[in-house]
């Protein structure tokens, strides 16, 4: 296995087989066209149940069709803005998965912004298992994209550490923006 790593599906893919998913409640807070949500329902188990949140007809779509398609019923997607959804689930969290930006073959305008990406990390943070880990992989290149990773950094970068163990990844010497990858843990 490479150390260092390609891209940002490299570092998901090695959170992912370092963690534990026994009994697992996950969360893919936007779920866009399902590649997150099934690479995560396929490594749990039996017990392990997978929640699945988008605002988009499409995304939902997607998403339910490429579930359903692998055969997986532990799963439930709910419409919903993800800055809305802890409140709508009693389970904590073993990992929460967001990817920010638009939806790839959709319209471009409708995007993920700062205020209410902060807002559902900020919720979602107080329902993560001790050994869950958020996931939040930051993109440039939609309207007010700069303004989105920014803030974002700012409020992970003013985390209690005493609390919270934040972690940024970067491909440094990479062309076009590539995406930002932040593993936030609880300490």
């Amino acid at each position: 296995m490479r150390i260092v790593k390609f891209n940002y599906r490299e570092v998901i893919d090695q959170v992912l087989q370092e963690m534990n998913f026994d009994r697992a409640v996950c969360l893919d807070a936007t779920c866009g066209n399902g590649h997150d949500s099934l690479n995560i329902i396929k490594r749990l188990d039996k017990n392990g149940f997978l929640y699945c949140t988008d605002i988009q007809d499409l995304a939902i779509e997607n998403t339910d069709d490429l579930l359903k398609e692998a055969g997986y019923k532990n799963y439930k997607i709910i419409k919903k803005s993800h800055d809305l959804f802890a409140d709508e689930i009693e389970e904590s969290f073993r990992l929460v998965i967001f990817n920010l930006g638009y939806l790839p073959g959709s319209d471009k305008e409708i995007v993920t912004r700062a205020e209410t990406t902060i807002k559902a990390i900020d919720s979602l943070i107080k329902k993560l298992d001790k050994d869950g880990v958020i996931i939040v992989v930051s993109y440039l290149g939609h309207p007010n994209s700069k303004e989105e990773r920014e803030s974002l950094d700012k409020y992970l970068k003013n985390l209690s550490q005493k609390d919270f163990l934040v972690e940024k990844r970067q491909f440094y010497n990479q062309v076009n923006n590539p995406p930002i990858v932040y593993l936030i843990g609880v300490r």
